[in-house]
């Protein structure tokens, strides 16, 4: 395989959730592979459009067309919508990153069903809406990819955590699932399995980051460049035949006893 099968040159593509450091990650390292990208919020306030702009302009210094949307990715017509938009500025839609996620923390007793709605519904209703109306350019077009970025408590429980892990848990049975009903259509649905990484929210309280290094065989966090070039490999035409997978980069967490 040479370097012309990762090479993204004349394609487009699609981050949802490019205010995270993963999403912000991962939009960059596609356009340094040659992708035209368009980056997306999870909800239309200002903190989430001030955030893709910075990662908007970062895509075009690279000399890649780049467009900025604010969307909520929970409604259904914003994400139509989005897609449509994709489309009828660069012609085609070719690879599709969700890159859903809202962390959440708080003894289940203490959750109430409305805080429980509204995590299940940014990761999974979230990442089906975006899947769905990626699929329809894509399966006509013959050829598509589909990267869903997945947090290791998909595998794995967490005290306090129910809401996160149940989300993240079916974010990774949609791939499973997707990848399944449209194999035969040329579009392909993977996941890029994510450990704790550097910016995120388990990051942030200096004591938990510490336990985490020293929980981790790396002994330190992942950092969010480093999880670019897997959504890359994931993205090429090096990858027709590899679908319903997870690729994990996590340090070794899963490995763990």
């Amino acid at each position: 395989m040479g370097p012309q099968a990762l090479s993204l040159d004349q394609k487009t593509a699609l981050v949802v959730g490019a205010i995270t450091p993963l999403g912000r990650a991962i939009a960059v390292a596609l356009a340094e592979a040659g992708a035209e990208v368009v980056v997306a919020t999870l909800l239309p306030t200002q903190r989430q459009q001030d955030a893709v702009n910075v990662c908007a302009r970062e895509i075009q210094g690279l000399q890649r067309k780049s467009v900025a949307q604010a969307i909520d990715t929970t409604n259904e017509s914003d994400v139509n919508n989005l897609v449509q938009h994709v489309v009828s500025t660069f012609g085609h839609l070719d690879i599709l990153v969700n890159a859903h996620d809202l962390p959440f923390a708080k003894p289940v007793s203490e959750v109430s069903l409305a805080e429980w709605r509204r995590v299940l519904d940014v990761h999974i209703t979230g990442t089906y809406l975006a899947c769905r109306a990626a699929a329809g350019p894509m399966r006509a077009q013959g050829k598509g990819r589909i990267i869903n970025v997945v947090s290791l408590l998909s595998e794995r429980g967490m005290a306090n955590g129910s809401a996160y892990c149940a989300a993240q848990g079916g974010m990774l049975n949609l791939t499973r699932a997707l990848a399944t009903e449209w194999a035969r259509s040329g579009v392909t649905v993977n996941a890029l399995g994510v450990g704790w990484t550097e910016g995120s929210a388990f990051a942030t309280d200096d004591e938990l980051k510490k336990q985490l290094e020293r929980y981790l065989p790396h002994k330190r966090l992942a950092q969010p460049q480093e999880v670019g070039g897997a959504a890359v490999y994931l993205a090429s035409d090096a990858t027709g035949f590899i679908t319903g997978q997870v690729l994990w980069i996590e340090g070794g967490a899963l490995s763990h006893v």
